[in-house]
């Protein structure tokens, strides 16, 4: 099981640990959804697509890996493409920061959740199977969710 700290009490930026390895930096824009993204030596950029859009993309080398589509501007739920393969990324109840992945049919597949209710460390209870990459992305987008609602004071 992977996990992610943000880097101090103030910051949006993570660091995801496997154990007690840094296994990933997220270094988030200060006023963009958007952030850069340090697995090992691969640097990525992960961002929505464009003003109003409801894509974001996680992409290295300047191609696409991985996108997500949020359907609903009224639902935290995510639409996940990885290749061949699709996910939801939803949030398990209106109340709770707490994320599920699914697959298309409805399996869930994993978790990420805050360590308890008042803090912005995670416990990333994803499959292995999963590329790390993937895995981050993941991270990233729930980040966005939870920066969200603290700017929104909920």
């Amino acid at each position: 099981m992977l996990r992610a700290e943000p880097y101090s009490l103030f910051s949006w930026d993570y660091v995801v640990y496997d154990g007690e390895v840094a296994v990933a930096d997220i270094d988030v824009a200060w006023l963009r959804e958007r952030a850069i993204v340090d697995i090992g030596d691969l640097a990525c950029e992960v961002k929505r697509e464009g003003w109003g859009s409801k894509g974001y993309t996680f992409e290295a080398g300047g191609q696409r890996l991985m996108r997500a589509v949020k359907p609903s501007a009224f639902f935290r739920r995510y639409e996940v493409t990885v290749g061949g393969d699709a996910y939801v990324l939803e949030a398990q109840s209106a109340f709770r920061r707490t994320f599920v992945l699914r697959t298309m049919d409805g399996v869930v597949l994993g978790t990420i959740a805050p360590d308890h209710p008042f803090t912005r460390r995670m416990r990333i209870d994803l499959p292995e199977a999963l590329p790390l990459a993937v895995r981050v992305f993941l991270v990233w987008l729930v980040i966005v969710q939870w920066r969200r609602a603290a700017s929104a004071g909920g």
